[in-house]
């Protein structure tokens, strides 16, 4: 069974609060209306507009007829929806009937849906005739008792104000956010005579312009109209991540992750974050699922890494962690393509809650010789694509702990057909003699397994108090089949087992990071071919850069490998895997493989995200650097090197 951790998503993070105020008080951009939150504040229904600030949006747009001069603006808080509306129309036409061809104002609303269709609602404002009739409110054709309209006729028209309880509308208990809204008026120059209509828009249902309440006006302030984003996003999804009635809205814009809605952070801020592919078109999904029962969804992300010719996909998820902010729990490449070969599993999500799972299973392949394969993995911990001279047919995870685990792997056979390429006998040989015989995945330790003593030697030893371990698994490291317990203490890895030292005591050694938070994953793998596993860490090394460089914080991405020679802890591989400053990127891949000539750890330079040859601000390595083996640069002297173990390190070869 697959132990997967957590780990937090390595992007651009940015929770904020919308200035509603400095929205309220200057025109709206184009193309959306800002709904005004009146929560906390005392709305007195008169008419006289006096609690609602500037902001209005004019009715610009001629439907048909003579156009009316009219302004009006939306507002909300927990109970009501409010309009309000100015119009220079000195004749008011009504009558009992409140019919279509009079004066009114409708507001027609759109609703989206968490599946399926989004639902429409009319809401037709009728303003009274003073000393006649009261003003009218309408939903869907119907007169509703609990809404009010109250007018304040002038010598040049009338002020127009309304409130609407949110539960007028079903969807309105779930939805509100991503709403889609347009204000028209009805100018009638007498009963069943229609003047002219005008509005704020001309389209209609979900092409509508969205009304955004307070997070949503936030989000298009801070990121859609500084990057000119559009207002349409690319892909999006519903569904509770919060845990409480209203959905949440998850959206991409551009290559911007973004959450709202109500519930999310109390409906006071939002979230968005710059993901690690240069556009949208490289998310190929976006979906919401609960994997473990709580109620709450999870992000279930697709996304294409590399050019249009040479990209690997792998699916995400995350989970809102207690910040707010999602949290990688799953990771698994699901596609391999370049210009030799192809390989492109099938991903199904199936079934909610407990019962949620997620099946990566063989697909669609061709070109690459299992002879000769040499693709390097796409990062530390990161399952590979299933390929098609593997045994494996499906790899189904669900909720295991504290994250997504294997669950089962169903049986494959090979289909090789004789005489394409990768398929010979030759071929088949070849691929049979590179398989390693591994250790079980690492797990979560039993009852037995935990060693209580030989660990409070342990933590006596290091003054540990009641501090907890960042990772905790068992796996077969040394010694006999029995598993070991291999735990992360601060920077300690720690290592003890009832085959080991006669289970009398412990091998440490330390990661040579500056902060345990440092060290972002650590699991077990058999990279030397001995049935073993080694423990293989993902750290981060941070350093400030020259003031050339404006002093900023330098982080290095490392892969550090560790192994048991005699009865010591051994650090046998480290590599620089990936460099960040800014927004400037440089990254490697990485593959453990078997070959010919023994088990090998080889890496690529994979991609360069801001820099190029000309702007990269670093010499280039050739050789160990701080004790790791060096970053490789695209367009650098070597692109990729192979590493083979010589009994007691990977060597460069």
């Amino acid at each position: 069974m697959m132990l997967v951790r957590y780990t937090r998503v390595l992007v651009t993070l940015s929770f904020l609060l919308p200035s509603a105020a400095a929205a309220a008080h200057t025109e709206p951009a184009s193309g959306y209306m800002a709904a005004e939150p009146f929560a906390g504040k005392k709305v007195r229904l008169d008419g006289a507009l006096l609690e609602w600030p500037g902001g209005f949006s004019g009715l610009k747009q001629k439907v048909s007829g003579t156009p009316v001069e009219a302004e009006v603006l939306v507002g909300y808080d927990d109970r009501f929806m409010y309009v309000g509306a100015r119009v220079k129309d000195p004749q008011i036409v009504r009558s009992k009937a409140a019919g279509s061809a009079e004066d009114h104002l409708r507001l027609d609303l759109y609703f989206p849906a968490a599946e399926g269709a989004g639902q429409m609602h009319h809401i037709d404002i009728y303003p009274g005739d003073p000393g006649k009739l009261p003003g009218l409110v309408k939903v869907d054709g119907r007169p509703l008792a609990s809404a009010q309209a109250i007018e304040a006729p002038d010598a040049k028209g009338f002020a127009l104000e309304a409130q609407i309880p949110w539960s007028a509308f079903a969807e309105a208990a779930t939805v509100r956010v991503g709403l889609r809204a347009k204000l028209s008026y009805t100018d009638a120059s007498g009963v069943g005579q229609v003047r002219g209509v005008v509005s704020t828009s001309l389209a209609n249902g979900s092409k509508m312009p969205p009304l955004t309440l307070e997070p949503e006006t936030g989000l298009i302030q801070a990121l859609l109209e500084p990057k000119n984003l559009s207002l349409v996003p690319a892909r999006e999804a519903y569904g509770d991540l919060a845990g409480k009635a209203e959905l949440e809205r998850v959206a991409l814009y551009g290559n911007f992750l973004s959450i709202t809605g109500p519930g999310y952070r109390d409906g006071k801020q939002f979230y968005f974050n710059e993901l690690d592919v240069p556009n949208a078109e490289q998310i190929t999904l976006l979906e919401l699922r609960d994997f473990n029962g709580d109620g709450k969804g999870e992000i279930v992300l697709g996304k294409r890494l590399g050019s249009a010719q040479v990209y690997r996909e792998v699916v995400q998820v995350l989970q809102i962690g207690a910040d707010g902010a999602p949290l990688q729990i799953f990771i698994h490449e699901t596609a391999l393509v370049t210009r030799e070969g192809r390989v492109v599993n099938e991903l199904k999500l199936e079934g909610k809650g407990k019962e949620a799972r997620l099946r990566v299973s063989q697909g669609k392949s061709s070109g690459f010789d299992p002879a000769t394969f040499r693709e390097p993995t796409i990062g530390v911990g990161i399952p590979s694509a299933l390929l098609p001279w593997q045994t494996i047919g499906a790899q189904v995870y669900g909720w295991q702990g504290q994250g997504l685990a294997l669950l089962e792997e169903k049986p494959f056979t090979p289909q090789l057909k004789s005489g394409a390429k990768g398929s010979s006998k030759s071929g088949s040989k070849s691929a049979a003699a590179s398989a390693v015989k591994a250790p079980a995945p690492p797990r979560a330790p039993t009852a037995d397994e935990m060693l209580d003593r030989v660990y409070a030697l342990y933590r006596k030893d290091r003054g540990l108090g009641n501090k907890k371990p960042r990772f905790d698994f068992v796996c077969d490291v040394v010694e006999d089949g029995q598993n070991e317990r291999v735990l992360v203490h601060d920077k300690d890895i720690v290592l003890f087992g009832k085959g080991f030292k006669s289970g009398l005591s412990y091998a440490s050694i330390s990661v040579g990071v500056k902060d345990p938070r440092d060290i972002l994953a650590v699991t077990a793998l058999d990279l030397t071919g001995d049935g073993k596993a080694e423990i293989v860490v993902h750290a981060v090394l941070e350093a400030q850069a020259s003031k050339q460089l404006g002093g900023a914080i330098v982080q290095r991405q490392a892969l550090f490998v560790y192994s048991v020679l005699g009865e010591t802890l051994t650090r046998v591989f480290a590599a620089e895997t990936a460099r960040t400053l800014g927004k400037d990127r440089i990254s490697d891949a990485l593959r453990f493989s078997p070959s010919a000539r023994g088990p090998s750890i080889s890496i690529s330079a994979l991609s360069a995200r801001g820099w190029n040859e000309k702007t990269y601000p670093f010499p280039e390595d050739t050789s160990a650097a701080g004790g790791l083996e060096p970053l490789l640069l695209p367009w650098g002297v070597a692109t990729s090197q192979y590493y083979e173990f010589d009994g007691k390190s990977f060597v460069a070869r």
